[in-house]
């Protein structure tokens, strides 16, 4: 018998997934086109993904933007902001409005018993005239 014969007898032989490893012993940076091919049939259901996620997002900010709770609550950060920036020597003038990364620094600040965060003050100052603002 011819060499090449036997070969092609014990390949018909093998299992379906046997002869595809024979077949991907050929492929050239098989791993790196089984990561393309995985990617391909992914797309599609990320790309889902991250439309619904994105809607979320553009929702929750519709929600926000129109939440007339919120922009009070926002309110009394300004107010009691522009209170703190009055008082004292430097009576500098009063902001109509405050960075987001500033809404950052509240929990940094302190208040003058040194302790207190003038986040935690102003959630106190909520609570204290009007409870419903921490539900927004």
């Amino acid at each position: 018998s011819e060499p090449g014969k036997d070969s092609t007898k014990k390949f018909e032989d093998l299992c379906e997934i046997e002869k595809f490893m024979v077949a991907m012993m050929t492929v050239k940076y098989p791993k790196q086109k089984m990561r393309a091919l995985l990617f391909k049939l992914q797309f599609a259901s990320g790309i889902e993904d991250l439309e619904k996620d994105a809607s979320l997002v553009e929702k929750a900010c519709d929600e926000l933007s129109q939440s007339v709770r919120f922009r009070k609550l926002l309110g009394i950060v300004l107010n009691i902001g522009n209170r703190l920036n009055t008082a004292g020597q430097s009576h500098k003038g009063k902001a109509g409005a405050f960075t987001i990364d500033s809404l950052l620094k509240l929990n940094q600040a302190k208040a003058f018993d040194k302790k207190t965060t003038f986040l935690q003050y102003i959630v106190l100052v909520v609570l204290r005239n009007n409870e419903l603002l921490i539900r927004f």
